[in-house]
């Protein structure tokens, strides 16, 4: 009996981190279909708004950093996972009310400090829960952020409102009576407007459907830290003999994959958050619902393919995998490069094959690099760091330039492509007369591990 209530509560822990990372992908997500209202309620421009993404980022780099070390030295760990969450449900309540950039701001930065602490936290105790069993129970929890970021654009789209870029009109029936055109000199008119006359814009329900969510998700780890706050250690790993390498080649390589992932992360969150306001305010002059939709369908692309790229890696190696990813983006980025300025199936088509080439490719490089060397703790932060600076400057560099360059988003992600297939090919040169790290049952425990890197 007892050992079926200790299963008992491992499902119920790993399900809470399931729920858990649904809303960390809805969090993440949903500011991109939302940027022009919550430009538009703070009263600014898309330059300063911009600083909300480098905010939230930085957020989620110290939670991340942070999380790590206290995770280590805390044996409660579902009570911080309550904690976190708890916090991060009140920041999304709290940003739709925000009505100063600063406000927002700061929103913001909590916000993703919370998100990163839960990202790490999860992480940390998927694993520790099933140990050497995790690479199924990993991979689903990594399946359910991109199914979180699949939904949020869902949940905004009926409540983002209608942009006339020309002049920058906004046009809501829930808002306001009849078609109001926002002149330049009157944009902070509109701000004070909404506030005296309409005590909830729209995006509110949004937010606040993602935050109530967050809420359960506290309850849910309330109940956890009432019946089994502690952790249950799942069976470790059998150990295999390695090939010691030089600390030039492993400074080197790690170096490298930093770089590779800084650019497809930053890419894959950049594309996503961005999205909307190209097709809003670039050559098609589409509706922010249209974008929202387009966002979905990349992230939808983007869930399947991570489903699928599990049973994939059975059949096909790292490298290949990598190859392949690096081909579906390169089609999708030339499509959207030539096409994408004039024609909207082309920029759907090129959602589509973005979303399928992103999606595997951190999981793969890291696979890729761990064929190789033993990647520690520190490598794991490290490729985790360089991600989180991607997606801090890379969304910060398309959002400053869009509202007067509309196709920085297109030039960032050729130009993320021609990166990725040079860093590649640098790093194939490298390892290509290297061996296997592992002296003898050389490929079980690669598979093992593979089946638990992080995505």
């Amino acid at each position: 009996m007892a050992l079926l209530t200790t299963k008992g509560i491992k499902i119920f822990k790993t399900c809470n981190l399931y729920l858990c990372f649904l809303m960390l992908g809805m969090s993440v997500a949903i500011p991109g279909p939302t940027l022009l209202d919550l430009q538009n309620l703070v009263g600014t421009d898309m330059q300063h708004i911009a600083f909300i993404y480098t905010a939230r980022s930085a957020g989620y780099l110290f939670g991340s950093l942070s999380g790590g070390v206290l995770f280590d030295m805390v044996a409660r760990k579902q009570v911080i996972l309550t904690l976190a969450n708890f916090v991060a449900s009140l920041t999304m309540l709290g940003i739709p009310w925000s009505r100063s950039i600063g406000a927002l701001t700061a929103l913001m930065t909590v916000n993703g400090a919370t998100l990163g602490f839960l990202d790490t936290g999860g992480n940390v105790c998927c694993l520790n829960l099933w140990g050497k069993d995790s690479g199924p129970f990993y991979q689903a929890l990594h399946f359910t952020f991109g199914m979180g970021a699949l939904i949020a654009p869902l949940v905004a789209a009926p409540f983002v409102g209608n942009f006339d870029t020309s002049d920058f009109s906004f046009e809501n029936s829930s808002i306001v009576a009849a078609n109001t055109t926002l002149q330049p000199g009157f944009r902070n008119y509109l701000n004070d407007s909404l506030i005296e006359n309409f005590e909830i814009p729209p995006i509110t329900y949004a937010y606040s459907a993602i935050g109530i969510f967050s809420l359960f998700v506290t309850a849910l780890f309330l109940i956890i830290c009432i019946i089994a706050p502690l952790e249950t250690q799942g069976p470790q790993s059998e150990e295999s003999q390695v090939r010691e390498r030089k600390l030039s080649f492993i400074l080197l390589i790690v170096f490298l994959n930093i770089i590779l992932v800084f650019v497809e992360t930053g890419t894959e969150v950049g594309y996503a958050q961005m999205l909307t306001t190209y097709v809003v305010k670039g050559p098609l002059k589409l509706s922010p619902t249209t974008g929202s939709y387009m966002t979905s369908g990349f992230w939808a692309a983007f869930s399947v393919s991570r489903f699928l790229s599990v049973f994939i890696a059975i059949k096909f190696s790292n490298l290949q995998m990598i190859v392949f990813d690096i081909i579906v983006t390169s089609i999708g980025a030339l499509v959207l490069l030539t096409l994408g300025g004039s024609q909207v199936w082309a920029i759907w088509l090129a959602t589509i094959l973005l979303g399928v080439g992103i999606a595997s490719f951190f999981p793969a490089a890291v696979g890729w690099v761990e064929k190789y060397m033993t990647v520690t703790n520190k490598m794991a932060s490290s490729f985790c760091v360089g991600a989180a600076f991607g997606e801090m400057i890379i969304p910060f560099i398309i959002s400053t330039y869009i509202d007067t360059v509309p196709g920085v988003l297109l030039y960032t992600v050729v130009a993320s492509c021609v990166l990725s297939a040079a860093v590649v090919f640098i790093m194939w040169l490298i390892l290509r007369k290297k061996e296997d790290k592992y002296v003898k049952d050389e490929g079980t425990a690669n598979a093992a591990y593979d089946a638990n890197v992080n995505a």
